[in-house]
């Protein structure tokens, strides 16, 4: 470069033509010349930052295709949980009376229910006490128990225990009550007059157990009038009784009324049964009629008298006597009469049953009580007025005490909930395969080639690639994606439907997104509402009902095997049940889970103490989605986490070359500036020795 420079100013060429003065001696620019030569050499580097920064856009792709996939993932899981199609439309004839929900599994079908009594929590007051911020001067401990959540979430735990110092006030054992975690009341006071206060103990839970207290030292509770002298609270049972024995020798519940001595019962005789229930409410009257003495027994009355009562009495027989147990406790209003009408000619006679109303107990506010209901005339008690163990698939919620009406509660399939949420998963896979094939486009502009006053970029066609093109991660991913949601579950053998499509969900084969025929989803589902529950929620059908699906991982495969338990061995099958792999499994209480490595393994089944059984798992389309996309990504080695590592490998090394070509820059730069100052000092020097020479001469 120097020598041509030097060329140039032996030519007479200045350069300063085109370039401003820089160079005070050659009157050349030579930033400008140095930069220019430094631009062309950091061309080279623009191209590596421009592939860089193609990287860093692949890589945000690749991000958020993680993303996307991380919301499938979760999509999956919550559609693969049955409660996803068990869903209904509740209707209820008198929602005053009686209301519904949703729970997991359940049939369709219609019912009759009946409200007698309504569940409701105990309530006690303490002695008054003149102020609620003096020291009560009492000492000592007891315990409560925890409420029924907390119990049922740690069925191992203890009571909770209070304790109490005799500087504390009615407020401190308020506060410290209410600060308990678990137990199962709660505190608060009452202010009775300007010199009486009083604590008011409720129980969380309702329910005729009430709240259990044991003062572990000292009389707290007894000082306080919770408890009384003898350490109770006062809850007492209430019996009806016949005034005699029935005539003739002593009865039980099996005695024929053939077979009452002393006593005849005729055909077509009657027993009228009348009365008041706990609270008060008289019963509709009911007749009992003796149609065949010779085969019907005392206990056959005594299911009446109960039916009668709603199921809120025990009826039984002791000592020859009819007893009638009021199964609510505290005080109460019940009455019974039972009277032989002996319109056949018999001669029966039992007496009269009545019960003396009951005082409360002092301090009891609110007794506890259970629910007493029917549901199709079958008589059921609960300590809570939300029955979940009822009807299956639905809560319960007893609202209002209706004797005169039935209430009549409908369950049907809600079949539009159920088609929203596999749309809602089909959303999900189709944003994820719409991304992908959006950030695959290569798209083609032509240019214009028609145009003669166009410049020659324009006319050639230009080519813009999506970040994810010509990517084989990306295309195998989306195939994969694919043939998951298209398989057959081969596993379902003998069933109508066995694929997405056979229910009416197809696909366009190059976008990869899926699309729902509603109609004929909704017809499949009408048809055969397991088999399509099948096809998409994870479920283990065993041919011996004692054996239980547990627990199973990415690890299981779907398939039908033969669960061995005096073998302790597992069984793949095939299609004809022929077997073709076998491992051993272990045995821990009553699980059954194979370890090996194989298509069975992590399979766990809750077995009987010996036998075998065939058991059809399947995962269903959603989990079988689950377990890919959890391996793809993976942290440590899924293709997804594998292939962010690798460009930001990529990219790290660019990031490298870059500032080392920088660098290298910076010195080629430093190299040229040295290079033209050395220049100028030198035709400085010439241009000095020549003034001189001239001068020299012209002198």
């Amino acid at each position: 470069m120097i020598e041509d420079i030097h060329f140039w100013i032996k030519k007479g060429i200045t350069m300063a033509e085109g370039l401003s003065i820089g160079g005070l001696a050659s009157g050349l620019d030579t930033n400008a010349i140095i930069d220019g030569l430094v631009n062309i050499e950091r061309s080279r580097i623009t191209r590596v930052e421009t592939q860089k920064d193609n990287y860093n856009l692949t890589l945000s792709s690749w991000g958020d295709l993680s993303s996307k996939l991380s919301e499938l993932s979760r999509k999956a899981d919550t559609v693969n949980n049955a409660e996803s199609f068990d869903k209904y439309s509740l209707t209820s004839s008198n929602e005053d009376i009686v209301t519904l929900e949703g729970l997991e599994g359940g049939s369709p079908g219609t019912f009759s229910i009946g409200v007698y009594q309504l569940a409701q929590s105990e309530k006690i007051m303490s002695n008054t006490y003149a102020k609620q911020n003096i020291a009560l001067g009492l000492s000592g401990q007891f315990t409560v128990n925890r409420t029924k959540d907390a119990v049922a979430e740690d069925p191992a735990g203890t009571d909770v225990t209070i304790t109490i110092e005799a500087g504390d006030t009615l407020r401190d054992l308020r506060d410290k009550i209410n600060s308990a975690a678990d137990i199962g009341i709660s505190a608060s006071i009452v202010k009775l007059s300007e010199t009486e206060y009083s604590l008011i103990i409720t129980s969380k839970d309702t329910g005729s157990g009430g709240t259990a207290y044991t003062e572990t030292t000292g009389t707290v509770l007894r000082d306080l009038g919770i408890l009384n002298t003898a350490g109770e609270k006062g809850n007492v049972s209430h019996k009806a009784e016949s005034a005699a024995n029935t005539s003739g020798g002593d009865i039980t519940a099996a005695t024929l009324f053939s077979d009452i001595d002393a006593a005849s019962a005729s055909v077509n005789d009657t027993i009228t049964i009348r009365g008041m229930d706990h609270n008060g409410n008289e019963i509709a009257t009911r007749n009992f009629v003796i149609d065949d003495p010779a085969s019907l027994t005392v206990n056959d009355l005594l299911k009446e008298i109960e039916k009668t009562f709603n199921g809120t009495v025990t009826a039984t027989v002791e000592n020859g006597k009819i007893m009638v147990t009021d199964k609510t406790t505290g005080k109460s209003a019940l009455q019974v009469e039972i009277t032989a009408n002996n319109e056949g000619g018999g001669s029966l006679n039992f007496g009269g049953l009545m019960a003396v109303n009951t005082a409360g107990k002092n301090g009891i506010l609110q007794v506890g009580q259970d629910a007493f209901f029917s549901v199709d005339g079958l008589y059921l008690q609960s300590y809570a007025n939300k029955a979940e163990d009822t009807i299956e698939g639905v809560a319960v919620n007893l609202k209002k005490v209706d004797l005169a009406e039935k209430v009549t509660v409908t369950l049907d399939r809600d079949l539009d909930a159920v088609t929203a949420n596999v749309q809602s998963f089909l959303d999900t896979v189709n944003g994820v395969m719409k991304y992908i094939t959006e950030k695959s486009k290569v798209k083609v502009t032509q240019g214009d080639k028609e145009d003669p006053n166009a410049s020659s970029t324009d006319k050639k066609d230009k080519t813009e690639k999506g970040p994810l093109s010509n990517d084989s991660t990306v295309s195998r991913l989306k195939n994969d994606l694919y043939n998951t949601m298209s398989k057959q579950l081969e596993e379902l053998v003998g069933a109508n439907y066995k694929s997405l499509a056979s229910v009416g969900i197809t696909t366009d084969r190059y976008t990869g997104e899926f699309t729902i025929d509603e109609e004929k989803f909704k017809k499949a589902l009408a048809n055969n509402y397991d088999n399509v529950k099948k096809l998409f929620v994870t479920r283990g059908t065993a041919e011996d009902s004692s054996f239980i699906l547990g627990r199973s991982t990415e690890n299981t495969s779907a398939g039908r095997y033969r669960i061995d338990v005096d073998a302790r061995t597992v069984s793949k099958l095939d299609a004809k049940d022929n077997v073709i792999g076998t491992w051993n499994a272990e045995l821990v209480g009553s699980v059954l889970t194979v370890k090996e490595d194989g298509p069975a393994k992590d399979l766990s089944v809750t077995v009987p103490s010996s036998g075998s059984t065939i058991l059809t798992f399947s995962k269903g389309v959603t989990r079988e989605m689950y377990d890919y996309v959890k391996g793809i990504t993976d942290a440590y080695d899924g293709v997804v986490s594998v292939r962010q590592k690798n460009i930001q490998d990529r990219i790290d090394e660019l990031d490298e070359r870059i500032y080392d070509m920088n660098t290298k820059l910076e010195e080629y730069r430093q190299r040229l500036m040295k290079e033209y100052s050395d220049l100028e000092q030198s035709m400085s020097r010439i241009q000095s020795q020549s003034s001189q020479m001239m001068a020299a001469l012209g002198g």
